[in-house]
């Protein structure tokens, strides 16, 4: 499959070993995955691009103008299924990466083999999100959504509500069935209860603090004490495994 790379970066050594790399990493694909590189020399410059075209965004963080983290919080507004992985010589700025759902970092000078490891994730996430979608029977009739849409689910006695990220704003779905069929059904997805009522995509989570969970969306939850320890293990479960600083 052909996917289309966005590289960002001041510095043109990094950007021509970048597109080196992804040369090489198709040539040796045995999926046949190959790429469309476009090369941007900062964010200002990147953002006055179809920035909705990208299946794939390396990024650097540090550069004139518009920096990294910035422009990734504006492309999320026209393009929330690229997968943003940030190039950086700080990896103090891993934790900022959360706000706008990258995948993972390459700490600069960079590596191939973490760079390969980056990228081939990268494509299980695409090909995931291409092919994943939860058919929700609403009371009038089917709705089909990605699931890496769903920001969160609640229970209410029988009646579940699913909410779906459109643009900036969530939109609402009504459905009958029971939270523990949902959390069987999208435990493999990064879904976690933070209470008895909800159930949350940790891809869409800004922030923990305070007791709450802050969404996508805007949508602040609370972390009921029951479900504090096995919300927050769950949470650390995942940046661990989707979250990582390569170095």
């Amino acid at each position: 499959m052909v996917y289309k790379v966005a590289v960002v970066d001041d510095e043109a050594e990094i950007v021509e070993k970048l597109s080196l790399m992804l040369d090489r990493y198709s040539e040796k694909s045995r999926g046949g995955d190959s790429f469309v590189i476009n090369c941007f020399n900062n964010g200002d410059e990147f953002l006055r691009s179809e920035t909705n075209i990208y299946d794939i965004i390396l990024l650097d963080i540090n550069m004139p103008g518009t920096n990294g983290l910035k422009t990734a919080k504006l492309i999320r507004s026209e393009n929330k299924t690229a997968v943003i992985i940030f190039c950086t010589h700080y990896a103090q700025y891993a934790v900022k990466g959360y706000e706008v759902n990258a995948l993972g970092y390459l700490v600069k000078p960079i590596d191939e083999n973490a760079f390969t490891r980056n990228i081939a994730r990268a494509i299980d996430v695409l090909k995931s999100n291409q092919t994943r979608k939860l058919y929700i029977k609403t009371f009038h009739g089917m709705d089909v959504e990605l699931i890496s849409d769903i920001v969160y689910l609640e229970v209410q006695i029988h009646n579940l509500f699913y909410y779906a990220l459109r643009g900036n704003e969530l939109v609402t779905y009504k459905s009958r069935g029971t939270m523990h069929e949902m959390c069987r059904n999208l435990e493999e997805f990064n879904f976690a209860r933070c209470s008895a009522c909800y159930l949350i995509n940790l891809n869409h989570v800004t922030s923990i603090r305070n007791g709450e969970v802050h969404l996508r969306g805007g949508k602040v939850l609370p972390i009921s004490r029951k479900f504090l320890r096995s919300f927050t293990e769950n949470f650390m479960r995942f940046l661990g495994k989707n979250g990582t600083v390569n170095v």
